[in-house]
């Protein structure tokens, strides 16, 4: 299952030709651009659509035409245009009444791909260390039931925050007619690392409060210190301590940051040592701006994702003139950049542009 609506129920928008092709034309699908059969579809026709990053369940014939691509929708070029993604007629469904926008990744059976360095093992939990107390003092039965008397567990990705994925601007074209100058930072590819800290009250009025720290994967917490890019920039940067002194009276507190160390996705940035680029400081009033997220985290010593432009004015844009925006170089290295992620100078509306040739270089 994922978390991620890869495959859903969209409408045609468009049909263009393709120089020197008479089967296959251009299609677009909200701000997809995608290849299709010609004689398949018409403007106005119900799809399924299924996004770049789909990997499709290898024991279905109905998906035996992918096994060259081992099952995978990738990012492509054909004759000068680009395809992002595949259609489906809704037949491939079960028999029904589907709307658009409807997400249909489980009926398909689709999964999201995650390249090999990345990927986590969920059948294995880590689970908090069980706090212990010595035999003599929970013998005695109303100690006993005092101590574990409404006791919380603090398992699993903090249920606070959100794990960290922009919306692709594909799937959402009307960010460029908004009124809106937008912050412009550079998508760093790395290990994308949540850094929480939660205020636990204690169980009388004269007990101090307690704090949950947390270190987390995109996906899971990793309770047990290790040689991790995530507990290794918790351990280089101090963050536990920076996230005590943020705190201050409020219930939690969050740094989001993508992790780059010498053994992180083939090292693009040539690093020696792991370091954290921080996107997120977020506190259960809502997320900062990145420009006064930056200011803050600034003071502790944390480096921030470049901001390659404070206010961005792509209203008007098309999704393709975004993506060629996104396309650039690095500012970390000499390198090409993965994309850009846009956000309102309040920190409250954002989205992100994947460059396609960093995709296309990378056979992402």
């Amino acid at each position: 299952m994922s978390d991620r609506a890869l495959a859903h129920i969209e409408k045609i928008e468009w049909l263009n030709p393709i120089e020197g092709k008479d089967r296959i034309v251009l299609a677009g699908v909200l701000g997809w651009t995608v290849i299709v059969q010609k004689s398949d579809y018409q403007v106005g026709d119900k799809v399924v659509f299924c996004e770049i990053d789909s990997v499709f369940p290898s024991d279905r014939p109905e998906f035996a035409f992918l096994e060259k691509k081992k099952y995978r929708i990738k990012t492509m070029k054909m004759s000068g245009v680009l395809s992002q993604g595949i259609c489906f007629p809704l037949s491939i469904l079960p028999e029904g009444d589907y709307e658009i926008g409807q997400d249909v990744t489980d009926l398909m059976g689709i999964t999201q791909y995650e390249p090999t360095m990345d990927k986590e093992d969920t059948s294995i939990k880590e689970v908090a260390p069980k706090k212990t107390y010595p035999r003599w003092l929970m013998a005695i039965p109303f100690i006993r039931k005092l101590l574990t008397k409404n006791k919380k567990e603090y398992k699993g990705f903090p249920r606070f925050v959100s794990k960290t994925d922009e919306t692709r601007i594909q799937n959402a074209p009307y960010y460029l007619n908004m009124d809106c100058k937008w912050v412009a930072t550079e998508k760093v590819d790395g290990q994308s690392g949540t850094f929480t800290l939660e205020r636990i009250k204690g169980r009388f009025p004269w007990s101090k409060d307690k704090f949950d720290f947390a270190v987390c994967s995109r996906n899971l917490r990793k309770y047990i210190p290790d040689d991790s890019s995530f507990w290794s920039v918790a351990k280089k940067y101090d963050i536990e301590n920076i996230l005590h002194r943020l705190i201050g009276d409020y219930q939690w507190v969050c740094i989001q940051g993508e992790c780059i160390a010498p053994n992180v996705q083939g090292n693009k940035y040539k690093v020696t040592e792991p370091y954290l680029y921080c996107f997120n400081l977020i506190y259960p009033t809502g997320r900062l701006g990145s420009v006064k997220a930056k200011e803050i985290l600034g003071e502790f010593g944390l480096k921030f994702v470049p901001i390659i432009n404070e206010a961005a004015d792509i209203k008007g844009m098309s999704v393709a003139e975004v993506l060629e925006y996104a396309t650039d170089k690095s500012e970390l290295y000499d390198t090409l950049r993965e994309g850009i992620v846009f956000r309102s100078f309040d920190g409250k509306q954002s989205f992100k542009a994947v460059s396609p040739e960093f995709l296309i270089k990378y056979n992402e």
